[in-house]
């Protein structure tokens, strides 16, 4: 081999190297992606406690609607998320990946949020200033409107509500619905 390739493959190496290590490391910071990395915890005796730093956790984070007909008009799934510590935990972000999806916080007496949407369309997204108390759980309803697209929104769409603690630790909850006219 000549040295400008012996240099090439070098690069190529280093490259993918870092992008493993940064996807690694934005990977630890999405709680509740696939099941994993929900919050830590330790075992004492025969009762689980969250250690000392404050996580979420969502009991699910992916739902499919299977096959929904346009003419039907919106779906909704109600997520929940619950604090296993004893510290209360405040979310400053609630905002979704497109459009098309809308989501509320519901409160325990059934109140419903304002709506959240996408950043950047119709106005900023405001802060949600909620706070799940201290082993208490909330709502969180991701509603999917299959006429935002138009007529071209058809087929397998997907999409996510993105929700962000106090501490940046972020819990994604996504879904999956097959749109026909």
């Amino acid at each position: 081999m000549n040295k400008q390739t012996i240099v090439s493959l070098v690069v190529i190496l280093i490259g993918v190297t870092a992008l493993v290590w940064w996807s690694k490391s934005v990977d630890s910071k999405k709680l509740g992606a696939e099941g994993e990395g929900l919050y830590h915890l330790a075992k004492t005796g025969n009762n689980l406690e969250a250690n000392s730093i404050n996580f979420l956790v969502a009991s699910e984070t992916f739902y499919d609607f299977g096959t929904i007909s346009m003419k039907n008009g919106k779906v909704s799934k109600i997520f929940k998320i619950t604090n296993p510590t004893s510290q209360d935990i405040k979310i400053p972000s609630l905002v979704t990946s497109c459009m098309c999806t809308t989501a509320y916080i519901l409160g325990e007496d059934g109140t419903r949020s304002r709506p959240y949407g996408m950043p950047g369309h119709g106005g900023a997204v405001p802060k949600a200033n909620a706070i799940v108390r201290a082993s208490g759980s909330l709502n969180i309803e991701a509603v999917y409107d299959p006429n935002a697209h138009g007529p071209a929104g058809v087929g397998l769409i997907e999409r996510s509500v993105l929700l962000e603690d106090e501490n940046n630790n972020v819990i994604e909850f996504k879904f999956r619905v097959n749109v026909t006219p």
